[in-house]
């Protein structure tokens, strides 16, 4: 019953996000969306272009687990690190930034121009996103461990799997929000 109740409300983050994103980000258009605020700071349309490339590297994880294909490795299994692992990415990945982190180079968005369909991909996207972590409900979010996209040594629950997801979503939907709320923003 818990992991039900942990789904939904996951779930319903994840619905807030994409109402956020509608509500402040499809009206805008290309210049707004690829606009910003000084180099090395991601735009509007990278941050959604980043949440898109990241969550993607999970979905093959999470049809399979959805599918009852999933078979843990020995290493998932009995990874003596998976707990701290697991803690240490959801308090980096938290909506709240504490500090910067250094985005890996498998989920970076992409350095060309965005293109005027980034919010509407992020929206489908996330639709996805949320009927896999919904498809969840009957899994042991606990025993079952994944593996980091990043990392093969890096392994955590699936219940941090998705903490990790959602939160790391608002985190960058409130940079991208930063970004529309800056003094120089063209309207």
């Amino acid at each position: 019953m818990k992991d039900e109740e942990f789904i939904k409300k996951m779930v319903k983050k994840g619905e807030e996000a994409s109402e956020r994103v509608k509500n402040e980000f499809a009206g805008l258009n290309v210049q707004q969306l690829d606009w910003k605020p000084s180099p090395g700071v991601w735009s509007i349309g990278q941050c959604l272009d980043h949440l898109v490339t990241s969550n993607s590297l999970y979905f093959l994880t999470f049809r399979e687990i959805v599918r009852g294909e999933y078979r843990m490795t020995n290493w998932q299994r009995w990874n003596p690190l998976g707990i701290f692992f697991g803690r240490m990415l959801v308090n980096q990945m938290s909506e709240d930034v504490k500090r910067k982190v250094i985005t890996p180079k498998v989920f970076r968005p992409s350095e060309n121009p965005i293109d005027i369909g980034v919010v509407d991909r992020f929206l489908k996207h996330q639709d996805t996103l949320l009927d896999l972590i919904d498809a969840c409900r009957r899994v042991d979010l606990d025993k079952t461990q994944i593996t980091s996209p990043v990392s093969k040594v890096v392994t955590y629950s699936l219940r941090n799997g998705i903490l990790i997801l959602i939160s790391h979503e608002h985190r960058h939907i409130n940079q991208a929000l930063r970004v529309k709320q800056h003094k120089e923003f063209p309207f």
